[in-house]
């Protein structure tokens, strides 16, 4: 800026400093690293706020401008990858572990930690900036006023007139989304685990009218993160999963799992849904026990707490119970999926006259990849976590096999079920650092494998009619024989009839068609 245009703004009392072209760059950081879409509108309204905070406040401004670049700092890996702050987000702050918090920190791209270092760095400076005496009110001052108060409105009216209600709270700035997104967010979290609470000192209310089932043994394996286009068994480019790919029995290839994330999935999907919300005491573990099945629960993810998430919710209705991981400090991250091999053979090995109904809950593709298979992969694919993530479908096809032997040689008639709960979506799309993470945008966050493979199965078949998570019970009821006054069946799930449209939960708790998602497809780029 010349010296003519210096003392032509001066003499209009529009005075400029480096401070603020500070404040603008800190704003649009802040607003990148807290996960909102960019706004330049909001960026230079929250500007002219530090600008008249300054001038009224200093030690005030230093306060929120540090607080909000230390935060800001501290959650730009985390936007990158999962956006900004929403339930499932909440949720996993509630239910991860510390082994699950490590590997989080471990997969984001080195250059996000540089960025939130650049950010902490910023509002270091701005906290460091000395008080100046204080001019008098300019132009300056008055058109940051009434800008920035101009722009705290714009969201609040565009919701009245969309037809929504006209509400302070829902201003469009970052900063103040941000804080309400947390608290909101937060309470709805608390109030879903406080439910989980009641409900699993509850009896389950199933009204049993008819038990036939056709096998002695039922098994459901409950896969993790898997995406469908990662298994050759269904569509994927790679020849990954040769159990899979030559069994004989049923392969779903087009089975929509029901929300993003494990807990909200798994919630949908394995209990009685009731305007929306589970009904944690009517699960399917409940539906078993209460038509004389013995019911067995082996996991392989961590148990923080007793009845503190979705599944071990679920999990501890089961006559037995046996988790790997208790989800301490000392959990071991590196306990192989395999290692719930010996608890199956330990049931094998008895014969029980009871109907029996065995639950493993896999670690499977879970992030980061490479911890799950000791950095071993068998093609490389644009990045060593793709490659790693693709071994793990290999993984699980070989437990499934390893499970399937076992029922073979029990001597007992069997089927087996195995699902995923939900896919993932990559990040650093085309980078050498590419990873997949949890989303809510994408078809594939959905498109997960199911397969059923019976004792009695004498072909290989491939169903291509759309089936939906949220129709798991009824799945459940028909495949077991188990008939219940609370579960309708409006179709044979395990046929080519048409189920109608599927509608997934966002992140927002939001149902949202599943057609109208975008894609997210797996590209076979290699070296």
């Amino acid at each position: 800026m010349n010296v003519t245009l210096k003392e032509t703004l001066a003499a209009r009392g529009i005075t400029l400093s480096p401070w603020t072209g500070l404040y603008f760059l800190q704003s649009l950081l802040i607003n990148l690293a807290l996960g909102y879409p960019f706004s330049l509108l909001y960026a230079v309204a929250f500007t002219c706020v530090l600008h008249l905070v300054w001038r009224a406040a200093p030690k005030v401004q230093k306060v929120v401008l540090g607080l909000y670049s230390l935060v800001a700092a501290l959650y730009f890996p985390f936007s990158q990858a999962y956006g900004a702050p929403n339930f499932n987000t909440l949720l996993a702050l509630h239910s991860t572990n510390v082994e699950e918090s490590t590997e989080m920190f471990t997969i984001f791209p080195w250059y996000s930690y540089l960025v939130a270092l650049f950010i902490f760095a910023l509002g270091v400076i701005a906290v460091r900036r000395k008080a100046s005496p204080v001019k008098r009110w300019g132009k300056m001052e008055t058109l940051c006023l009434i800008f920035s108060v101009g722009t705290f409105f714009v969201q609040p009216i565009q919701n009245l007139a969309w037809g929504g209600v006209f509400k302070l709270k829902d201003t469009g700035y970052p900063a103040f989304r941000f804080v309400k997104d947390v608290i909101v967010n937060n309470n709805e979290v608390i109030d879903e685990q406080q439910r989980m609470a009641q409900f699993a000192q509850m009896k389950d209310t199933w009204t049993v009218t008819a038990v036939k089932p056709k096998y002695h043994t039922y098994v459901v394996v409950i896969g993790e993160s898997a995406r469908r286009d990662a298994m050759g068994a269904f569509g994927g480019h790679w020849d990954n999963t040769p159990f899979a790919s030559s069994v004989n029995g049923y392969l779903f290839n087009d089975y929509i799992a029901a929300s993003g994330s494990t807990q909200k999935s798994l919630g949908l999907t394995l209990n009685r849904v009731v305007d929306g919300k589970p009904q944690y005491q009517d699960n399917f573990v409940t539906l078993a026990n209460r038509a004389g099945f013995q019911t067995w629960w082996f996991s392989n993810q961590g148990q923080i707490g007793e009845y503190d998430t979705a599944i071990a919710s679920i999990a501890k209705r089961a006559d037995e119970v046996q988790f790997l991981k208790s989800g301490d400090f000392e959990a071991d991250k590196n306990t192989q999926d395999t290692a719930l091999l010996k608890m199956t053979a330990q049931v094998f090995a008895s014969q029980r006259t009871q109907p029996q109904l065995i639950v493993l809950h896999l670690m499977g593709s879970h992030p980061q990849a490479c911890d799950r298979t000791h950095g071993k992969y068998d093609v490389f694919v644009q990045s060593k976590e793709t490659s790693c993530y693709l071994y793990t479908m290999t993984q699980t096809d070989d437990l499934l096999r390893q499970l399937y032997d076992q029922l073979r040689n029990s001597g007992d008639s069997f089927s087996l079920v195995y699902f995923s709960d939900h896919g993932l979506a990559f990040k650093e799309r085309g980078k050498e650092v590419q990873y997949l993470a949890h989303d809510d945008k994408f078809q594939q966050n959905f498109q997960v494998p199911f397969m059923v493979l019976s004792s009695d199965d004498k072909a290989h078949k491939v169903i291509k009619a759309r089936r939906s998570a949220n129709d798991f019970l009824g799945f459940f009821a028909q495949w077991t024989g188990i008939k219940a006054k609370e579960i309708s069946q409006r179709y044979r799930f395990i046929s080519e009839q048409k189920a109608g449209p599927v509608y997934i939960t966002n992140f927002q708790l939001q149902k949202v068609d599943y057609n109208h998602l975008g894609t997210d497809l797996f590209t076979t780029k290699s070296r």
